[in-house]
This record gives structure tokens, C-alpha cells and sequence, in this order.
């Protein structure tokens, strides 16, 4: 009888860190890119656009404002920018849209706006994706500036439902 607990025990523990590790979080780059040029001809639309990080799951790559990064519960993203420049793109804001259709719906972030801080001299915001707010979709604003000009794109985010 004595023998049977301790290894009850191991495999209750082994379990737990098995599980622990299959669901760890991930962190997902989101990049937004200028075209300065598109930019400097007054084309807003063809300006912008995103890319993510290797492993991360996206929708509507093609069309900016669609552009959905498709994520878990618990992972990380962070957004940073570049310009076809070299200017230096500041991420200054992310907020979340409220949407209508659900107004119950639990947050994505600990708040509903984040605020970019320097990171290797430019700025970026990295947040983590909150419990139970899988099978949601959230649309959110970038606000970003290129020198003094400033500048919104509103893309999504959608937290996956497992497997």
C-alpha cells in the first residue's frame, strides 16, 4: 500500500507539468509596414500592412483593415512597426473596439487601451491575451506616428477555440 501513493503522487505531478507545458503560451510578433511612398502620395490604403511572426496564424493578409491574427488564450502579442524609409514608426496606442453585437463580452487585454513604450529607441506594445475570451473576434485601432504625423488602422484579433 505504501508504495502505491508515492507513485500515484509522481504520476499526478508528471501530469501536471506535461499539461503545464502542451498548452504554454506563445508570443506572436505583429509587424506593421509603411510604404512611405504610397504614404507621400496621399494612398492611405496602399500604405499599410501587416505581417506576422513564424507560427502565427493570420486571415486577410492582403487587406489591412481584415487582417485578423489568429491567437490563444494566455499568448502574447506584441506590435511593433517599419517604414520602406527607414523612418522610425512608433506604436503609440492599441485600443479595442466595443462591439454592440456582444456588449458582454469579457476583455482581450487587462485594459481596453494599451500605451507603446520605447524599446530599442522606438515604440512597441506587447500585451497578453486574457482568459476566457476564446471563440471571440476583436477589432482594435492602431494608432501609430511617423514623425509628427499621425495615423489609425483598425485590424482584428481572434482568439481561437483549441482543438
Amino acid at each position: 500500500m505504501k508504495t502505491i501513493k508515492p507513485r500515484i503522487f509522481l504520476l499526478v505531478n508528471m501530469l501536471l507539468v506535461f499539461t503545464g507545458i502542451s498548452i504554454a503560451q506563445m508570443t506572436h510578433v505583429v509587424t506593421l509596414h509603411v510604404d512611405t511612398q504610397q504614404l507621400n502620395n496621399g494612398n492611405n490604403k496602399k500604405a499599410f500592412s501587416f505581417s506576422a511572426s513564424e507560427g502565427t496564424a493570420v486571415e486577410n493578409s492582403d487587406e489591412p483593415e481584415e487582417f485578423t491574427i489568429i491567437v490563444n488564450e494566455n499568448d502574447e502579442i506584441e506590435w511593433e512597426g517599419v517604414s520602406s524609409s527607414g523612418a522610425i514608426v512608433d506604436i503609440e496606442e492599441i485600443e479595442i473596439m466595443d462591439d454592440p453585437n456582444k456588449p458582454n463580452r469579457g476583455k482581450v487585454f487587462k485594459n481596453k487601451k494599451s500605451k507603446g513604450k520605447k524599446m530599442n529607441g522606438k515604440k512597441k506594445i506587447k500585451e497578453k491575451v486574457k482568459g476566457n475570451t476564446k471563440n471571440n473576434v476583436y477589432k482594435y485601432f492602431i494608432r501609430f506616428t511617423i514623425g509628427t504625423t499621425s495615423f489609425e488602422i483598425d485590424p482584428k484579433i481572434k482568439v481561437s477555440g483549441g482543438s
